[in-house]
């Protein structure tokens, strides 16, 4: 993971804020929230902008349904424009439930001029009518619907390790055999392909299978990571240090890889004598720690 920014300071503004559908600008209303603490340690952090609206989004994902998210929007230009940021969880269709910010509507705007900036959620979301949390959407724009929106972008980051981590959970029982990549037996490589393969809208693993192979492929995609992740793409990892690690992530070792169970357990299709289940991550020294992340737009 990247090193943690300082969050800025936030002087006093007018925040406007858009009482709408999601992502269709209508009317408005005024209000002025305190800034809110960053995510101390996300599960991601990605730029979210374009000229003259700056956005930084921080996600934790907590399991299948449920994620902390965090926001910041500041406005990077004196063109008088007023940038926007929504937010949505989305299900695997797309479907899903606009984030409501803190006067109950779906957009935030801010109308204090260049520079300023505001902040706001970090506290649990577990969106109604959603079967999975697949991921989460984040729309930022310099400016509203009204003035005349010269520039915008979305980007999806996607919920791969926890929900491939649940489809691993769901093999306990399982056999081990060497080379298996299942329904009906695995091996450590075999399980996280298929765990990994059975969460929607992950773009598959191609001819990476080993466990070698697996290692080589995040080591290759973590050093080609920008120091702000915002080049991230639709199957790609980030290098994480012991003390990072979440639910979900993979411990590589020497001719074995599994996901990270908490609590410094590791959750792996071990060996046949040991089947598929639990074991000390410092069972033998870890080559690394990965996370499994996913960004598209």
């Amino acid at each position: 993971m990247v090193a943690k920014k300082t969050a800025r300071p936030h002087r006093s503004l007018l925040v406007v804020l858009l009482a709408v559908p999601a992502f269709v600008a209508t009317s408005f209303a005024t209000a002025s929230p305190a800034a809110a603490a960053p995510i101390g340690n996300p599960s991601l952090e990605i730029p979210v902008g374009c000229p003259g609206a700056r956005g930084v989004i921080q996600i934790e994902w907590e399991g299948t349904r449920s994620a902390k998210v965090h926001w910041e929007l500041t406005d990077t230009s004196s063109d008088g424009k007023s940038p926007v940021i929504k937010i949505a969880a989305r299900d695997e269709s797309g479907a899903g439930t606009s984030w409501v910010f803190q006067n109950g509507d779906v957009a935030f705007v801010i109308n204090g001029g260049y520079d300023d900036s505001v902040s706001g959620g970090g506290n649990s979301w577990d969106p109604a009518g959603l079967a999975q949390f697949n991921h989460v959407e984040v729309k930022v724009s310099n400016g509203t619907s009204a003035q005349g929106t010269t520039c915008s972008v979305t980007k999806n980051a996607y919920n791969y390790t926890r929900l491939a981590y649940q489809y691993a959970l769901n093999q306990i029982d399982k056999r081990y055999v060497l080379g298996a990549e299942g329904p009906d037996a695995y091996d450590c490589s075999g399980l996280v392909k298929y765990a990994y393969n059975r969460v929607a809208n992950f773009p598959g693993w191609g001819s990476v299978r080993s466990s070698a192979q697996q290692y080589e492929w995040a080591r290759s995609e973590a050093n080609n990571n920008n120091a702000d992740l915002g080049n991230l793409k639709s199957r790609d990892a980030i290098r994480v240090s012991r003390s990072q690690l979440k639910v979900g992530d993979l411990i590589f070792y020497s001719g074995h890889v599994g996901f990270y169970a908490g609590g410094g357990q590791l959750y792996s299709a071990m060996s046949p004598s040991a089947g598929i289940g639990y074991t000390s991550i410092d069972y033998t020294t870890p080559l690394g720690y990965y996370r499994v992340v996913g960004v598209t737009g």
